[in-house]
């Protein structure tokens, strides 16, 4: 009896071993405290001096599904809010209207990424890298209002979508710390994106079989980059800042 149940329990171990390879799904949020830096309008600054942008905290939210099957990408769709606002006075005309008094600007970059990705078919030991797509709907605008004068104010839409490259590293050192990488970029005609983040996280060592909950602290970087010509305003901003979130992950 004895024998045939240690027949019984290594036949099962494999098992156990693969159960989360069916399909993972990961899903968290984050605080993003951002701070924007740079030009827009051929020059006009977004910090001091220009549109006075403070740093704000912004939420990110994103959801993923993996499977094992590799012709089939699997899926990511991130949320960023990325809304900065500032008060003070504009000393110079901004696209193309002119202001007496104190003002109070926005500067938002709120995009939605829709990634596809797939895995590096070969074992690294400690990593596991991806790459694929990304399709980033921007919805945002860059505007000013003069504060005793409401109807003397103008905005410039930032509402395109741009396909960016995918990359993403993760480090796993099997006792619960992990490291992560990940970068979206593009770069075409005079306009540019990138998106970087750098991140170390902790595994809590709950006993709930299949879930992981995880927290994690890292550093963004977003570059925007657009040419008058093809985006109808000329931007050079970087937003950065340290974001701190937690996430879940549940594997059947």
């Amino acid at each position: 009896m004895k024998k045939l149940l240690a027949i019984a329990i290594a036949a099962a171990t494999p098992m156990m071993a693969q159960a989360d390879l069916l399909f993972t799904v990961d899903a968290g949020a984050s605080m993003w405290n951002a701070e924007a830096s740079g030009d827009v309008d051929d020059g006009f600054k977004v910090g001091d001096g220009g549109l006075n942008l403070d740093s704000e905290n912004n939420n990110v939210l994103f959801v993923s599904f993996e499977h094992p099957i590799p012709v089939i990408p699997n899926v990511k769709i991130k949320k960023t809010d990325l809304d900065l606002n500032g008060d003070g006075t504009v000393t110079r005309d901004f696209l193309g209207q002119s202001y007496t008094g104190e003002t109070k600007s926005q500067f938002d970059l709120s995009h939605t990424d829709l990634t596809l990705y797939w895995g590096v078919p070969l074992p690294i030991p400690f990593f596991d890298i991806n790459f694929g797509l990304t399709a980033r709907q921007f919805d945002g605008v860059v505007s000013v209002t003069e504060k005793n004068n409401p109807n003397n104010s103008e905005e410039e839409k930032l509402d395109f979508v741009l396909p960016m490259g995918y990359l993403n590293v993760d480090f796993d050192s099997h006792f619960g710390v992990y490291a992560r990488a990940e970068l979206n970029a593009i770069g075409y005609d005079g306009n540019s994106v990138s998106d970087m983040e750098l991140a170390v996280g902790y595994t809590l060592p709950l006993p709930i079989p299949m879930v992981d909950i995880n927290l994690e602290a890292g550093h963004r970087v977003l570059n925007l980059t657009t040419d008058e010509d093809s985006m109808d305003i000329d931007t050079d901003v970087d937003v950065s800042g340290l974001f701190f979130g937690l996430n879940v992950s549940v594997g059947l």
